[in-house]
């Protein structure tokens, strides 16, 4: 078994003492990469906020468990991960085949075209919710459809065919928006 040298294990050695310090330590390094986590598979601030909150719990008692062969960033990682799973679980999650299913549309703000990113984001929770967590295990967490499936529990091709749909809807979503904000702008010009 390799162990992994950590950055931090001078605030991670703390923490398994129960130094506050050390603790506050990890979260503030941690906190908003696992809430950002949590948004993006949970689609709301709220849930995600409940959820790295339960995350934090957990990994301040069971800090013995960690045993140093990944990365500590990693290993909070994989708990965020699976108590955004176990939430959506909670909540049952639809993975969705039908193209005809609605999707919800948020109005964004009409800011400077270079919020592309924004746009994206905002775009992303929009989507159904099978598709949304399929799209972020996928795109922004690494994992392969084999392992989405496992962690999901369902087959490898739902898998697939959730993330095709998550970029047609992303990609007319997001072209929607560009059109909007040029049209807008174009207006503007007209009107001057």
């Amino acid at each position: 078994m390799r162990t992994t040298l950590d950055l931090h294990q001078h605030l991670i050695d703390g923490s398994k003492k129960g130094d506050r310090k050390a603790q506050k330590g990890l979260f503030d390094l941690y906190n908003k990469a696992m809430f950002n986590i949590g948004v993006r598979l949970l689609g709301n601030t709220d849930d995600a906020a409940d959820i790295t909150q339960e995350t934090f719990i957990d990994v301040f008692t069971k800090i013995e468990q960690f045993q140093g062969t990944a990365t500590f960033g990693a290993w909070i990682k994989r708990i965020m991960i699976n108590k955004s799973i176990n939430h959506l679980n909670r909540r049952k999650v639809h993975y969705s085949l039908d193209e005809n299913e609605p999707v919800i549309q948020v109005e964004t703000p009409d800011d400077d075209q270079n919020q592309l990113m924004h746009t994206l984001n905002e775009s992303i929770s929009t989507l159904p919710e099978g598709c949304r967590v399929v799209c972020t295990l996928y795109y922004f967490e690494g994992y392969d459809h084999g392992e989405i499936a496992t962690i999901l529990g369902i087959s490898k091709s739902t898998s697939k065919s959730q993330l095709s749909r998550a970029k047609t809807l992303l990609r007319a979503n997001v072209y929607q928006k560009i059109e909007k904000s040029m049209l807008t702008v174009a207006i503007g010009n007209i009107k001057t």
